[in-house]
């Protein structure tokens, strides 16, 4: 009997063991995620020191990014004496002429390291960040010494916001933190999307999954609904029923290609041909677009919908369909009445895995209307409130682009966590709604039963 036992002990072990390695990294990943993408909002403290460059002492202004311990090997690569604790600083020092705004700093060639309180940040919309000492302001201009001794003088208007850091207290801190976060949350890109908020593509990505939602539900549903129930198992349906496991394993730039041929310049040709014949050659639907977009989506996210609105028929056990029958209701009163009401956890399920999966696509929307910038949400006042022929922005796309796209990675990293952190609360939000959803089908089902 313990050799029989063996092999279920083991099952059990490995089991539980996958489901602990499994948890472990999601939340290291949700660490990693937390810890680099809210640190582009808390505002660090303004360090000075000393440097020798080109031979002559100078001051250094801005925030440390990072520290690396630096082996021998580096150091004299770097033509620098061997050190026993060499660390070099990346320091954030803003816009200096002549210099990156990310430097690394040989910490055991830096001297007199201070966190003068009268150091500022200064946010300019077109020019960046400065650090520095306000010497002088008034309501229209402010006057701010840089690091070398230069000053540069400021408009007003053109400036979004001057910190001191160094002078917060931690409630300080975590008001600027929350104001910073909406901020970020609220307002357009700036600076070819390395600075400003993603208002954009938040907007573009849920009305692009909404709008997916509303097209691929009734049609995967009553597709689902009518492969199970309805038609006759033969070659005809195992033939739809491989297609569609077949269309799921698609790569998604296909569809890309697919819906720039059809839908943009065939189906939106056509539209414009019928109804907006008098604004040719300028096209109005027959180019890329928030519709074309939310088709393609449908059409990436058809089969998880099918699938599994399928699987949650086939749970349904065939003594509820008999029961019905026996009662004398038809084939549609026990669909209807009796196999939906229990089936719609599991269509919602296979709703909501598509519009997860649909907020995070990135590849087939560049063909049909996601851009690197669109600054103008595609809402209007009057009907029917969304612009569908308008291109758009989404948050895949901005991870990508400030990502892999950006002239200097040291600023891109914390803004590509931030962007990430927000599109998985955004899945993260769908899916709980997903969990109230199913959570009070199933109650309502069991209530009716009693």
């Amino acid at each position: 009997m313990s050799t029989n036992r063996q092999p279920g002990r083991r099952l059990y072990f490995f089991s539980a063991l996958a489901t602990a390695l499994t948890l472990l990294t999601f939340f290291l990943l949700c660490l990693l995620i937390l810890s680099r993408g809210l640190r582009l909002f808390w505002p660090a403290e303004v360090v000075q020191f000393q440097y020798p460059i080109s031979g002559q002492m100078q001051q250094v202004f801005g925030e440390v990014v990072s520290r690396q311990q630096v082996n021998a090997e580096q150091l004299a690569a770097a033509g620098l004496p061997s050190h026993s604790q060499a660390q070099r600083v990346l320091i954030k020092q803003g816009q200096m002429a002549g210099q990156t705004a990310f430097r690394w700093y040989w910490q055991h060639l830096s001297h007199d390291w201070q966190t003068p309180a009268q150091l500022s940040l200064l946010r300019h919309f077109s020019q960046g960040e400065f650090y520095g000492v306000v010497t002088q302001e008034n309501a229209t201009e402010l006057q701010l010494r840089l690091s070398d001794n230069s000053s540069r003088t400021f408009q007003r208007r053109d400036i979004e916001r001057v910190i001191s850091p160094n002078q917060l207290s931690l409630w300080g801190k975590l008001q600027l933190f929350a104001a910073q976060w909406w901020q970020f949350l609220s307002t357009e890109p700036r600076q070819a999307n390395s600075a400003g908020g993603i208002l954009p593509a938040i907007m573009g990505t849920v009305l692009s999954v909404l709008l997916m939602a509303l097209l691929v539900a009734p049609i995967g549903i009553m597709a689902g609904i009518y492969l199970h129930e309805y038609a006759k198992d033969g070659r005809l349906v195992r033939l739809v029923r491989l297609s569609v496991h077949n269309l799921a394993g698609v790569p998604s730039v296909v569809f890309g290609v697919f819906a720039l041929g059809f839908f943009v310049y065939v189906l939106g040709g056509s539209i414009d041909q019928l109804f907006y014949a008098e604004q040719l050659p300028q096209a109005t639907f027959g180019t890329p677009g928030l519709l074309w977009v939310s088709l393609t989506l449908a059409l990436l996210t058809l089969p998880v919908v099918i699938v599994a609105t399928e699987e949650g028929l086939a749970r349904i056990p065939q003594s509820l369909r008999l029961g019905g029958y026996a009662l004398g209701a038809t084939k549609a009163e026990v669909l209807r009445k009796l196999i939906l009401p229990v089936a719609i956890p599991a269509m919602i399920t296979g709703v909501v895995l598509a519009m997860s999966r649909a907020a995070g696509e990135v590849a087939p929307l560049i063909f049909v209307g996601v851009v690197k910038y669109a600054p103008v949400l595609p809402l209007r006042s009057e009907w029917p409130f969304v612009q569908l022929d308008q291109q758009i922005m989404s948050l895949g796309l901005q991870i990508y682009d400030v990502g892999l796209q950006s002239s200097n990675a040291d600023a891109a990293e914390p803004r590509v966590y931030a962007i990430t952190l927000v599109l998985l609360l955004l899945i993260g939000s769908l899916n709980l709604l997903a969990m109230r959803l199913r959570r009070y089908y199933r109650a309502k089902t069991r209530s009716q039963g009693a």
